[in-house]
């Protein structure tokens, strides 16, 4: 757990290389998802649930969205796990689209105490 850890910020704030896959997808989504939820959040439903690959890829080219999100990491977390980045994508999206209500449901509580 603390070699993942570590190695999410390889090349920016840590040289602990991505080994294991845990590791490398943490790695590649890190950087991901918060473009994947700024995408999200553009949308009318402000959802990841109704989100296709072919949005993200958009934004995903369009440099100046979320400008702090980083392509070339997103880029490389998917070769790294030699995955297609339509591939990296859609996974994640996937991933996010199980876990949004139970993230919603905690920020409620978390703001209501």
């Amino acid at each position: 757990m603390i070699h993942a850890v570590c190695s999410h910020g390889y090349g920016k704030c840590s040289e602990v290389k991505p080994e294991k896959q845990m590791e490398k997808i943490l790695f590649a989504v890190d950087e991901l998802t918060g473009l994947i939820w700024a995408a999200a959040k553009m949308r009318p439903s402000k959802s990841t649930k109704d989100m296709e690959v072919s949005s993200l890829k958009k934004k995903f080219k369009d440099k100046k969205f979320a400008a702090g999100c980083s392509r070339e990491t997103i880029q490389e977390g998917a070769e790294k796990l030699e995955w297609s980045i339509e591939e990296l994508f859609e996974k994640t999206i996937l991933a996010m689209r199980e876990s949004e209500d139970n993230i919603e449901e905690e920020m409620k509580y978390i703001i209501k105490n």
